[in-house]
C-alpha cells in the first residue's frame, strides 16, 4: 500500500463519516431539529382585537402595530375610549381577505410578548399609517423604534389638520403648558409626578397639545393631558 495515500484516505473517510451523523440527527433525533424561523414576512389575519391588535392566521402571532396607539377597548369595567369600537372594525375592514405584508423595527417583541410589526396591503399601502390618516390612532413611538417616523408623522398632521376623528376631542387645551421627555417622547402634565423624575437634560416644555402631538409625542397614560 502506498503510505502517502493513508491520510487522503483517511481524511475521506472523516467527512464521509460526519455527513452521515449530520443526515441522521436531522432525521432521527428530536434535539437535533433545525432551528425555527423568524417572524413571518406576510400571512392572513385571523382576528382583530383592537385598533392596533391582530392575530394571524398561520401562525398564531399576536402582533401591536408598531409606531400607533389607538383608543383602548372597555376593560376592567372600563367604558371603551372614543372611537375605540370604529377603530377595531376599520382595522378589521382593512385586513379582511388580505394577505399582509410584516415589516419589522429594532424591537421584535414588547414586554407582553406580542409581535411588533408595521403591515403592508398588497397595493403598498401602510396600514398603520392608514389608522392614523383616519384619526383611529394616533402615532406612538417607542425608542429605538422609528422606521417609519415621518410617514406615520405626515398621516398624524393630514389628519389633527383636518380634526378627522380622535382630533374631535384629543386638542382639548387643559394645562397652560405641558412637559415632554425627549428620551422616552412622552408628555405629561406640569404636576404629573412622573414629569418630576425627568432628567433635566431630557425636559421639554411645550405650550400646546398640538405641538406635542406635531412633533411626536404620546400622552403619559398615568396623567392623560388633554383627556
Amino acid at each position: 500500500m502506498n503510505n502517502n495515500g493513508c491520510p487522503r484516505a483517511y481524511r475521506t473517510l472523516k467527512l464521509f463519516l460526519a455527513w452521515v451523523l449530520a443526515l441522521w440527527c436531522y432525521t432521527l433525533l428530536p434535539g437535533c431539529e433545525v432551528a425555527p424561523k423568524g417572524p413571518p414576512r406576510e400571512a392572513a389575519v385571523a382576528q382583530v382585537i383592537d385598533g392596533d391588535t391582530l392575530i394571524l392566521a398561520e401562525t398564531g402571532h399576536r402582533v401591536r402595530l408598531l409606531g400607533i396607539n389607538a383608543p383602548e377597548m372597555e376593560r376592567n369595567g372600563r367604558p371603551a375610549e372614543f372611537l375605540a369600537h370604529q377603530a377595531r372594525a376599520v382595522l378589521a375592514e382593512l385586513s379582511r381577505g388580505q394577505r399582509l405584508r410584516l415589516e419589522y423595527d429594532q424591537s421584535r417583541y414588547d414586554h407582553y410578548g406580542r409581535l411588533l410589526a408595521y403591515l403592508f396591503l398588497p397595493n403598498g399601502a401602510m396600514v398603520n399609517a392608514e389608522m392614523v390618516r383616519q384619526g383611529l390612532a394616533h402615532a406612538y413611538f417607542h425608542p429605538p423604534n422609528f422606521r417609519f417616523r415621518d410617514a406615520l408623522l405626515a398621516a398624524q398632521r393630514e389628519a389633527l389638520e383636518a380634526r378627522r376623528g380622535i382630533w374631535q376631542k384629543a386638542l382639548k387645551q387643559d394645562e397652560p403648558y405641558y412637559l415632554a421627555n425627549r428620551n422616552s417622547l412622552i408628555f405629561h402634565r406640569p404636576q404629573c409626578p412622573l414629569a418630576a423624575k425627568m432628567a433635566p437634560a431630557n425636559r421639554m416644555r411645550l405650550d400646546s397639545l398640538k405641538a406635542a402631538y406635531l412633533q411626536g409625542f404620546s400622552p403619559c397614560r398615568s396623567c392623560k393631558p388633554g383627556g
